[in-house]
């Protein structure tokens, strides 16, 4: 098949337009999330998104084990053949069957164990889901390597916001925590049919058992990475079940997603994409280094001013967007927000290893800071929900400090180096945290809406122009990665 062009400056320009398509559609799709859950917060009880959470743990297993990894195989080859997509579409086929069958046979034992029978339906429910996933995984994979993020974000988009209207429609029909679920159906349905139609491609029936080979050797350890991660949120899933009780975990579920949602807008877009532009800079560690240098620069810059806020504001931003009844997620958010902060480099560096077809480096060291992550989470679970938020915090600390060494090596270059990002955004984090919350003490007698309002534009405003006067080099390299019309693109 026809090959993108290698260019440095191609790579980067499309890159930089990957990543603005991406997080406008990231904007879009979460600014409508966050509506929804308001919403669905002010319906449905605790116990609901507890529920989901649980059941919802598996999709992340289904994007593991659906394809054994071969998807990011055909993002990140150097070339692929339609022998090399048809066999990567057969094996996610079969895996999406098995996997079907074993969630289908597990739902109830699993619901059990974790003392949640009332979960065991709607674990059975991932099924439809599953199915969709499987069979899309190769046209997804066909599109991000094209590097087609426009026509994806705008898939995501529709598929987003027709998952939320219906989310909330059912939910006002009484459905109660099958709105939810039916939020996940409707938005996956939506986005196979668009990868589908969109790629233009369709599997042959054959296989081939040397491509199986080679796609193997590099997928048992994108698969093995999944397995860590599905492993680990299963396990602080259980604890925080068996340890505080459901309604504990529906606490800590509002407030990873308000957490989640402002990593998700500051920078869902750096993982897919990097990993296509880190592999097409795979010649040349100099370029390697230079790439990722740049990319963690802008991403740690980006995100940190919304987990910023997020941590100084949670005690008013918390109730305003979710209800009076979540002030215990309220707590919970300024650990979670920090923590993010500390982990938010983690798309950059798994990008790196897996463009760069390294990805068994990653699998050793996240199976290590899971881990710790268990330990603590066990630990901490048996006294109260706050201090699991601190474990997190605790985690993220260790594993920022680990991913330098690790990525330090890999390229060559010192741990100093691969942390001065992280270090130059500390001063900008610092003013801008500290602006908020003077912000917030003077505007405690003010209505929600305009307190935070106020307090998101000081701190805003404090992050940019220290950024620009103590990190002017980190802002010439954001500026520089904006897209750019050529006069001759065609």
């Amino acid at each position: 098949m026809a090959e993108e062009p290698h260019s440095g400056s191609d790579i980067a320009r499309q890159a930089a337009t990957g990543v603005m398509w991406m997080t406008a559609q990231t904007w879009l799709a979460r600014a409508g999330s966050l509506v929804t859950i308001a919403i669905l917060s002010r319906i449905l009880a605790p116990e609901a998104f507890g529920l989901v959470a649980v059941a919802t743990a598996l999709l992340t297993l289904t994007y593991v084990l659906s394809d054994l990894g071969l998807s990011t195989y055909v993002v990140q080859a150097p070339r692929v053949d339609e022998a090399t997509l048809t066999t990567a579409f057969w094996v996610s086929v079969a895996g999406g069957v098995i996997l079907s069958l074993a969630v289908l046979a597990g739902a109830a034992p699993l619901a059990d164990l974790l003392r949640v029978p009332e979960a065991a339906p709607i674990i059975r429910s991932m099924v439809a889901i599953i199915v969709l996933i499987t069979l899309t995984s190769v046209p997804l994979a066909l599109l991000r390597r094209r590097m087609a993020f426009r026509l994806l974000a705008l898939q995501s988009s529709a598929g987003a916001l027709l998952a939320q209207i219906s989310a909330i429609l059912a939910a006002v029909a009484g459905l109660g925590v099958w709105a939810l679920v039916i939020q996940l159906l409707v938005g996956q349905i939506v986005t196979s049919a668009g990868s589908w139609i969109s790629a233009r491609w369709r599997p042959r029936v054959e296989f081939s058992r040397a491509d199986f080979g080679v796609m193997v050797r590099y997928g048992a350890n994108v698969v093995g990475t999944g397995l860590v991660s599905v492993a680990r949120s299963w396990a602080e899933t259980g604890i925080i079940t068996a340890g505080l009780g459901i309604r504990e975990l529906g606490y800590w579920s509002i407030a990873q997603r308000l957490v989640q949602t402002g990593t998700e807008l500051s920078g869902s877009a750096v993982l897919p994409v990097s990993t296509v532009a880190f592999a097409k800079v795979n010649s040349s560690k100099r370029r390697l280094t230079a790439a990722h240098g740049k990319a963690t620069a802008v991403a740690q810059t980006v995100v940190t001013p919304l987990m910023v806020f997020i941590a100084v504001s949670a005690a008013v931003l918390v109730p305003f967007v979710f209800g009076t009844e979540w002030f215990t997620s309220a707590a919970l958010a300024p650990a979670l927000a920090l923590a993010a902060v500390l982990s938010f480099g983690n798309f950059v560096d798994r990008g790196l290893l897996d463009g760069a077809g390294a990805p068994g480096r990653w699998f050793v060291f996240s199976l290590l800071v899971a881990g710790l992550s268990i330990l603590l989470t066990a630990l901490s679970a048996r006294h109260a929900v706050i201090l699991v938020a601190y474990a997190a915090l605790v985690t993220a600390t260790v594993e920022m400090a680990g991913r330098w060494v690790l990525i330090g090596r890999f390229l060559g270059t010192g741990w100093l180096h691969i942390a001065r990002p992280f270090i130059m955004v500390l001063p900008a984090a610092s003013c801008s945290a500290a602006a908020g919350m003077l912000a917030m003490h003077l505007l405690r007698g003010a209505p929600p809406l305009v307190a935070l309002a106020v307090t998101g534009l000081a701190m805003v405003g404090v992050h940019v122009l220290v950024t620009r006067l103590i990190s002017p080099q980190v802002w010439s390299e954001m500026v520089a990665l904006l897209p750019r019309r050529r006069p001759h693109d065609s």
